[in-house]
């Protein structure tokens, strides 16, 4: 089964007569294309899916059955180049800049004035004006996942991060961010807006609401799923093109992969239990209110919607996981805790035979280091008084080696055990108590 992505472009009319909106959705009907579409004035504005690398554009069969792969994005910018008349087409990055057409114009001639001699071969060609000189490339809109402003306010992302990566997100930010844990699924709350766009760095998906407290700004929803970045916009004014309206399986076709259905398809295949009719009303609705009934519908805490508005601070929320701020030394220290926890990138078994040779057994990990860097010293010892033979010169290696390696296991546990009893990820060791004593 074809995985459909939707793509958006625009057709400029340079002649209204010549290049009706009446032609453009006769084309799309003509060739079966699945699309939506809005007159914008001078401009056609399009939304149709396409599939897999070379981006073929989704059809309805000639029975009106099935929906199949059509054209790719190309073939259909080539094609509507050749059949519609005074138009620049740029859809998903691909441009056609349109044929000079002149259509039918009205001639006067004007006897009292002279005809312009012929140019001879020697007379340089007439530039055109720098006003009619047509710049080549595409504006970043057009262009399939194009990231745009994010607001200055409070950030959520949902996404498969892990809590060991949570640290660099805090101190990227330079407030405490909140985290809650769903399945493989993370919440990650912060009062002010990621920079960059490291935000989208998850490897499998993203889920991204930003918002501007103060209402100036509407709040900005971003996927990315399969490389693949999409943006919501609440001023989306698409329908479908009278074509499709007419045919149920191409309205069904369009009601799931365009538009909002193309946003909650993508949020029920990356969350659990979510309730997929109040995704698509809050997308459909209004944008003020959108950021809370979001906040509903994937059954996070409504502190979360406080949060977004500006009503409470993220590290505020009641059972989140806080991460501060902190120096490069004290957050790879953390992250590590994390790891070694379990609640990082690695499975949770990766990491179960250390846990339980070093700390969950600190007694036996003391005695192996005791008797290693017991045998690297009597090593060393016999080397010294053999150091004019060769086989000083190997013993001193041999016990040298036995005594680093002891001393950085014994090292590295008492660090790894500090940062976890730090983070609360561990109960304090009892022997760094009586020892403490």
């Amino acid at each position: 089964m074809a995985s459909w992505r939707p793509v958006r472009g625009e057709i400029i009319r340079f002649d209204h007569t010549l290049a009706s909106v009446e032609s453009i959705e006769k084309f799309f009907a003509d060739n079966r294309i699945i699309a939506r579409g809005i007159d914008a004035g001078d401009t056609y504005e399009v939304e149709l899916a396409v599939t897999g690398r070379r981006r073929r554009v989704a059809t309805l069969d000639q029975a009106g059955e099935v929906v199949v792969p059509g054209p790719s994005v190309p073939d259909l910018v080539e094609l509507m180049d050749k059949t519609l008349r005074k138009v620049q087409i740029d859809i998903a990055g691909e441009v056609a800049w349109g044929n000079i057409d002149l259509g039918e114009v009205d001639v006067s001639w004007d006897l009292s004035t002279p005809s312009p001699e012929p140019e001879s071969a020697d007379t340089p060609p007439t530039a055109l004006p720098a006003e009619t000189e047509l710049a080549p490339g595409a504006d970043e809109e057009g262009v399939e996942g194009a990231f745009p402003d994010l607001p200055e306010g409070p950030m959520l992302l949902l996404s498969d991060l892990s809590f060991a990566e949570l640290p660099r997100y805090a101190a990227a930010v330079g407030t405490p961010i909140a985290a809650f844990e769903s399945g493989e699924t993370k919440a990650v709350l912060a009062d002010s807006r990621i920079p960059g766009r490291g935000a989208l760095d998850s490897p499998k998906f993203v889920i991204l609401l930003s918002t501007d407290p103060s209402g100036l700004e509407s709040p900005v929803l971003v996927i990315r799923q399969d490389n693949q970045r999409f943006v919501w916009e609440w001023d989306y004014s698409f329908t479908d093109m009278p074509w499709v309206s007419g045919n149920e399986i191409a309205t069904n076709f369009a009601h799931e992969q365009l538009g909002a259905g193309a946003f909650v398809l993508r949020f029920a295949q990356d969350l659990h239990d979510v309730d997929e009719e109040a995704v698509r009303a809050a997308l459909t609705g209004n944008a003020e209110e959108a950021p809370r009934a979001l906040i509903r519908a994937i059954s996070l805490p409504e502190e979360v919607a406080d949060c977004l508005e500006g009503l409470l601070d993220a590290r505020l929320v009641p059972g989140s996981v806080v991460f501060e701020p902190k120096p490069f030394s004290e957050r790879f220290q953390t992250s590590v805790a994390y790891e070694v926890s379990g609640k990082g990138r690695a499975t949770p078994e990766f990491w179960s035979v250390f846990r339980k040779l070093y700390l969950d057994h600190p007694h036996i990990m003391e005695i192996v280091a005791s008797v290693q860097a017991g045998a690297g010293s009597v090593a060393v010892a016999a080397a010294v008084k053999n150091w004019s033979k060769p086989r000083g010169k190997i013993l001193a290696g041999i016990g040298g080696a036995l005594i680093l390696d002891a001393g950085t296991r014994i090292f590295t546990t008492l660090w790894v055990q500090a940062a976890l009893e730090y983070e609360g990820l561990r109960p304090r060791n009892p022997l760094s108590a009586d020892t403490a004593e």
